[in-house]
């Protein structure tokens, strides 16, 4: 059974927040969207393409197990995970706000900006503004919000939004080259966008966390060694090395 809190409060994605009565709740295609599990996505087509529920992740899952004792136990400790399908310009913005932050600041600027520029969608529920809504934004704009050195990067990322139309197209390697062309993004936030937008599965971002992990359990190892699910596999050891905390 997939785990839904990790999927959408796990650094995936900053659009959802969690409800007090267990609901997950996000504004995405300029609605409001609630659910408790995926059931609630199969019959929205939306939904449906977000949550890449075509893919049979059961499979892959059952192959990752397969590969050491170290997936298996990352597996059987996180449960079920999927890679969502977002916006584009969406999560490039997130994942530029996501450099040396931690998940509840970003949660926090991306709501600042969703507020401060998008719309309201319903009482309280604000749209992440699109790129032209964005465009108005200066760095002093962003700046107050406390983006901090972000700010030139996002101003930056306003502008050459039309790079992430030309991506889709790219093998993984072009694609890669293209996003970094954009300031303040590296490899690390390249791949995670590749990843959590375009569901480019060889993507392999390494934050501290994966460091630690290839470090420790897989010295002399590359992403290579965890083909074809690279993506998925990284997601399954960033979620589990931050649940044992060390």
């Amino acid at each position: 059974m997939e785990n839904l809190r990790e999927i959408l409060m796990g650094g995936q994605t900053f659009s959802w927040q969690e409800e007090e009565d267990g609901v997950f709740s996000a504004v995405l295609n300029d609605k409001v969207y609630r659910i408790r599990s995926l059931d609630d996505a199969l019959e929205d087509p939306f939904l449906y393409e977000y949550f890449d529920l075509g893919y049979d992740y059961g499979k892959a899952m059952d192959e990752i197990r397969q590969k050491d004792d170290i997936l298996r136990n990352a597996v059987d400790s996180v449960g079920m995970l999927r890679m969502l399908k977002q916006d584009h310009f969406i999560a490039t913005i997130s994942f530029i706000l996501s450099q040396n932050n931690n998940i509840k600041r970003i949660k926090g600027l991306y709501d600042r900006i969703a507020m401060r520029w998008g719309h309201e969608v319903e009482p309280g529920y604000y749209s992440f503004p699109d790129r032209n809504e964005l465009s108005v934004a200066t760095e002093e704009d962003f700046k107050a919000l406390g983006t901090g050195f972000r700010a030139p990067y996002l101003v930056d990322a306003v502008m050459k939004a039309s790079l992430l139309d030309e991506v889709e197209s790219m093998d993984f390697d072009d694609a890669m080259a293209t996003l970094e062309k954009i300031k303040g993004i590296g490899p690390k936030v390249a791949s995670c966008i590749l990843i959590f937008s375009y569901q480019r599965r060889e993507g392999f971002p390494m934050d501290v966390w994966m460091k630690k992990v290839m470090k420790e359990y897989y010295p002399g190892k590359t992403s290579d060694y965890f083909a074809p699910y690279q993506a998925l596999s990284q997601q399954y050891l960033f979620s589990w090395i931050r649940g044992k905390g060390e």
